[in-house]
């Protein structure tokens, strides 16, 4: 029963795969239905005379459309056609391929299938070299418009084009060269600029700070960027720090009494009214744990000051003269320092947090200046951390 089964199921897959092949002929998908019967007679020296016709079939009627195809592309006057000729020849170099390794075909009944082959050789190196040309003479037009209209996405398709070139052949004539320009006219260019409008004079250092922002990680999907002028450039984009206030808050001690209350666990010898040891039923003294509580207070003291820096980012187009991008940044560093005076108790019966408080000094203020510098390295982070969010 079971070997009854195995034949049916075999000759059930085997019209399946007839039924199959047959429907993707009918469809006109000749070079699917050539795969699936090469895959299917490779190896088979028992071929069945319906699958060798249909694969000579098959393959007749895939090179034939593919040759009218071909003489329809030669008449079109548009030298783009030499790409799609260049993609006819290459398919017919593989259709070949695939049934060369197989021949003779021959049924196990002893027909012999017929395949005309075509020599693609010239043709294909004639597509091939006409493709190269008119993708190298399409790139130059594209940069061409590009450097005298400044349209970034005429470089861009450039490049595209120019990669293609690369598919068929490297080094060809000044394609490096034509790379090169296709960076230069195609990627948008930014300069990140700072304008101090907070009515207070910035120190030097700040302004040199905040310019050594590391923004080359975002030089990237046609974009750079740079924080410093380069003549050479024409910029496309200013982003702007525009800082529009600068505040300090005074310096303040600002003070509070805390009570430290610290519990500390000890033991002791249990001793007799005599004041000797009261020993166990194995000669050892007894002990008894208990819990002793410390109270003790201090005078907490927090030195503070603070810095802000407030203002906009904006993106400005160049071109056109539109802020086209703002946001608004307010950056704060907070100077703290704590420490703490023992009013009442014994300052090695404190708690550990409050003990650290102890050993801690008053501090001299910072001055503004390195307070601004200060808020500064947290500005730089921050307008980075923008300009990569909107550019990305």
């Amino acid at each position: 029963m079971k070997r009854i089964q195995l034949i049916l199921g075999m000759i059930l897959i085997s019209l399946i795969s007839c039924v199959s092949t047959t429907k993707m002929i009918e469809k006109g998908n000749y070079d699917q239905a050539i795969e699936k019967l090469v895959n299917k007679l490779a190896g088979n020296k028992s071929k069945k005379r319906d699958d060798v016709i249909n694969l000579e079939y098959a393959f007749k009627k895939a090179q034939s459309a593919d040759l009218a195809l071909e003489s329809a592309y030669l008449e079109d006057k548009e030298e783009s056609k030499w790409l799609n000729i260049y993609n006819i020849h290459t398919r017919i170099e593989n259709r070949q391929a695939k049934i060369e390794p197989l021949l003779p075909i021959i049924s196990k009944d002893g027909y012999r299938a017929a395949f005309n082959f075509i020599n693609t050789k010239e043709r294909k190196r004639e597509s091939k070299n006409n493709s190269i040309e008119f993708l190298y003479m399409s790139a130059k037009d594209l940069i061409e418009n590009s450097k005298r209209t400044r349209n970034k996405e005429n470089a861009r398709e450039a490049y595209n084009k120019l990669l293609q070139i690369d598919g068929f052949t490297k080094n060809y004539k000044d394609i490096e060269q034509l790379k090169r320009e296709t960076k230069y006219y195609g990627t948008s260019h930014y300069l990140v600029k700072i304008v101090n409008n907070t009515q207070t004079i910035i120190p030097v250092q700040l302004e040199s700070d905040l310019l050594s922002i590391s923004v080359k990680e975002l030089d990237k999907n046609w974009k750079a960027f740079d924080m410093r002028l380069d003549p050479s450039i024409t910029y496309d984009y200013n982003i702007i720090m525009n800082l529009t206030s600068i505040e300090f808050s005074p310096e303040r001690e600002k003070t509070r009494i805390i009570d430290d209350v610290m519990e500390e666990e000890t033991e002791e010898i249990l001793k007799d009214r005599f004041g000797k040891p009261i020993l166990d039923s194995l000669g050892k003294e007894q002990k008894r744990k208990y819990t002793e509580t410390h109270t003790s207070t201090l005078e907490e003291v927090t030195q503070v000051k603070s810095a802000i820096i407030g203002g906009r980012l904006e993106w400005i187009n160049l071109i056109n003269k539109n802020i086209e991008y703002t946001k608004p940044i307010q950056v704060e560093n907070l100077f703290e320092n704590k420490f703490a005076r023992l009013i009442r108790g014994d300052a090695s019966k404190v708690s550990k947090v409050n003990q650290k408080l102890l050993k801690n000094r008053a501090v001299g203020f910072p001055s503004n200046q390195n307070m601004l510098l200060d808020t500064g390295e947290k500005l730089k982070n921050i307008i980075k951390d923008m300009i990569f969010e909107h550019e990305r």
